[in-house]
């Protein structure tokens, strides 16, 4: 089934601060984020869809496409490096095959969740405004080029035409992690300013999973 969706009150936005450390289980526990946590086991499938980037030496960001009941109608990780596509990012991708899991000539995603581990970017994040998702979660906020609330938001312009509930800070700190890890330097060879310079600036803030 999918996640509940919260009501309108309860759903956070750019502006929203961060939240605390996710105590929900372990000693001291404490209720956790009824707002973030039905969305942590989809965005587990975009950390695994994430982590199959590096391969093709391709930026470790992973997306899925929820369906109206939950189901996965599309997978996508980074592939710009192994398709030689400035395109390909993992949204993209996980917006087209789920398009065509729907088959039919609607190609309208109405009801449907993209989850993401990266905020989108200005090409993502307007791709989703087309596919007409109702919702977008994303992990780790992008200082450089966010633009769900980080940069700018293209998603909540009160100026389109439609405009998907935001959901941000899910596993964050992992899908951070998952970054930074990516881009740190290692083995015996200098790197270049070229591989150890991301196109994004990801940062965690507080841990929040």
């Amino acid at each position: 089934m999918t996640p509940t969706t919260p009501a309108p009150g309860d759903r956070p936005t750019a502006a929203s601060p961060s939240p605390g450390p996710d105590t929900a289980s372990g000693p001291g526990a404490t209720p956790g984020d009824p707002v973030r946590d039905p969305w942590r086991a989809p965005m587990r499938l975009a950390l695994a869809e994430a982590a199959r980037a590096p391969g093709t030496g391709d930026v470790p960001v992973g997306a899925v496409v929820l369906g109206p009941d939950g189901t996965v109608l599309g997978r996508g990780h980074n592939a710009r490096e192994a398709d030689g596509d400035p395109t390909a990012h993992a949204e993209l991708l996980a917006l087209r095959a789920a398009a065509r899991a729907r088959g039919g000539s609607d190609w309208r995603l109405t009801g449907c969740t993209l989850v993401v581990t990266l905020e989108p970017c200005t090409m993502c994040a307007g791709a989703a405004v087309l596919s007409r998702v109702d919702r977008v979660v994303y992990g780790a906020p992008d200082a450089k080029a966010g633009a769900a609330g980080s940069l700018w938001d293209a998603l909540r312009d009160r100026r389109l035409n439609h405009r998907p509930e935001v959901v941000n800070g899910v596993l964050a700190t992992e899908c951070a992690t998952l970054l930074t890890s990516f881009f740190r330097p290692t083995g015996p060879t200098p790197p270049t300013a070229q591989d150890t310079t991301p196109d994004t600036d990801f940062d965690p803030g507080p841990s929040v999973g």
